[in-house]
């Protein structure tokens, strides 16, 4: 299966739909839906990196897209945290950690997975 060169790209808008899902966090975790926001978060993020890996797999890009990509992806984290107004301070400590994490394995995936291809 060929897969367009842009196709890794697709961590930017995975990376922007997260970062949108924190305005969907109820303020305290003892409120209806918290931990179901959460998990959906992880779950998403999680296939992200797994989704990119394969990408990466098989188009063998060289380091310099790879770094591109996350760039891209990590601008696109960066719309929803300076543009939401967050209605608790702990969510606004959180996003950037929880983003800044995904963003950075997606980097070491990627970087990982150039390293391992032939050469």
């Amino acid at each position: 299966m060929n897969l367009p060169a842009c196709a890794g790209y697709v961590i930017a808008p995975l990376h922007l739909v997260v970062g949108l899902l924190f305005i969907l966090l109820p303020a305290t975790p003892y409120q209806k839906g918290w931990e179901t926001v959460y998990r959906a978060i992880a779950l998403l993020l999680v296939t992200t990196v797994v989704v990119y890996g394969s990408i990466l797999r098989r188009q063998r890009l060289g380091v310099g897209i790879v770094l591109l990509q996350v760039l891209a992806a990590a601008l696109a984290a960066a719309v929803p945290f300076f543009t939401v107004d967050f209605s608790d301070l702990w969510h606004a400590l959180v996003c950037p950690l929880i983003l800044g994490s995904s963003l950075l394995a997606c980097l070491v995936v990627g970087l990982a997975v150039r390293a391992a291809g032939p050469r």
